[in-house]
């Protein structure tokens, strides 16, 4: 299943980086999150969880593709003064 997640080497993952930005433009300020890790497939077996805990794509429109990043490195920081 996670064939097309895989480097080919033994060892290496792919790893993947996801941001998440929230700005208040009246208040000019906000924060900004970013997560790195190794990126997986979520399991048939666990996909009905991930639709009943309501997750939608970042991207809009009907899509089937659950993938999960597993965070081993979480940085973020406080925007002001935008």
């Amino acid at each position: 299943m996670d064939q097309d997640l895989r480097t080919g080497r033994e060892g290496v993952e792919i790893k993947i980086g996801f941001e998440v930005d929230r700005i208040d433009e009246a208040q000019r300020e906000g924060w900004s999150v970013l997560i790195q890790g190794p990126a997986h497939h979520v399991p048939p077996d666990e996909v009905a969880k991930v639709i009943d805990a309501d997750v939608t794509p970042w991207a809009g429109g009907d899509r089937q593709l659950y993938i999960r990043a597993i965070p081993h490195q979480i940085t973020g920081r406080r925007i002001h003064g935008l």
